[in-house]
């Protein structure tokens, strides 16, 4: 992939130098990655002095990553844990037992404390 950095901003990239990049002959190449690949995985390069840097390998992405994977997980429990508060309310209002005896407001509320050991534990 060839890119042009004007005021470590990234300005254009492409698969090729040609016509259609305004500036060519300030096109600095970044070997094996297409510009698709850059495309779908913009949070793995950064720029530094001028240049686009791999970082894919180094603490801060890989701390980063970890914090997205932990933020989306909470984001996952939270919208189950509201799906089951749902569920408590109707129990209450309608009462009643699943097939195997146990009411459901017991049922509902130990998944709920599953979940939320969970969330905790993130």
């Amino acid at each position: 992939m060839f890119y042009v950095i004007k005021n470590e901003q990234m300005y254009e990239y492409a698969d090729t130098i040609s016509r259609a990049m305004n500036y060519p002959e300030e096109a600095k190449e970044l070997p094996g990655v297409t510009r698709f690949e850059y495309r779908m995985n913009q949070d793995k390069y950064k720029i530094e002095n001028g240049v686009l840097v791999d970082i894919s390998n180094t603490e801060e992405y890989h701390a980063r990553k970890a914090a997205e994977e932990k933020a989306a997980k909470q984001q996952e429990l939270q919208e189950q844990l509201d799906a089951l508060d749902l569920k408590c309310i109707r129990a209450l209002r309608e009462g009643g037992n699943d097939t195997d005896g146990v009411p459901f407001l017991d049922k509902f509320q130990a998944q709920i404390n599953e979940l939320r050991a969970q969330y905790n534990s993130l």
